[in-house]
């Protein structure tokens, strides 16, 4: 099976998006997310899919969750929840859960990795990401990103891993 990893970009009440958008453009954060994701399988909501500005992403095998079954997606794969990610990703060496609120909630009992954006700013949110549980994960790494000229906002990207499997 391959690994499920949940990557996101937060703000310090766990917010996600606001009216199916980003909270804010975080040039390097979104560089880093291309980076780690091309080249693999993403899985992502109907309303993920919606707000993508390009669809699909390039180079990396798109899935969107859809609970209707005459669903399609351009070059892109559909699936009724994640319980058959497995018929569809079994050769697959890391899936990617990339959003929304929905699709993290489902994920957390699945996934072995967190790669998470705590943004340090509180915005207006209307979809949240689940709490991070200490007793099931544990921080194992941390990068700091200051303001600069690309970034009105300070944040760090921390890895967590799985500690209750």
């Amino acid at each position: 099976m391959p690994e499920i990893i949940i990557i996101a970009a937060i703000d310090e009440n766990n917010g996600l998006g606001y009216r199916n958008h980003l909270l804010c453009h975080l040039h390097d954060d979104l560089k880093n997310f291309k980076r780690l994701t091309t080249g693999h399988t993403i899985v992502m909501g109907r309303k993920t899919w919606e707000s993508l500005p390009v669809k699909p992403l390039p180079n990396r095998k798109n899935i969107i969750l859809t609970r209707d079954v005459d669903a399609t997606f351009t070059d892109s794969f559909s699936s009724k929840s994640l319980n058959h990610l497995s018929e569809l990703c079994s050769n697959d060496e890391k899936i990617f859960i990339i959003g929304g609120a929905e699709v993290y909630q489902q994920a957390m009992e699945l996934a072995d990795r967190l790669i998470i954006t705590h943004i340090h700013h509180r915005f207006v949110a209307d979809v949240f990401f689940p709490q991070i549980r200490k007793e099931t994960w544990l921080k194992v790494k941390e990068t700091a990103h200051p303001i600069d000229e690309k970034h009105n906002y300070a944040y760090d990207v921390c890895e967590y891993v799985r500690v209750d499997k």
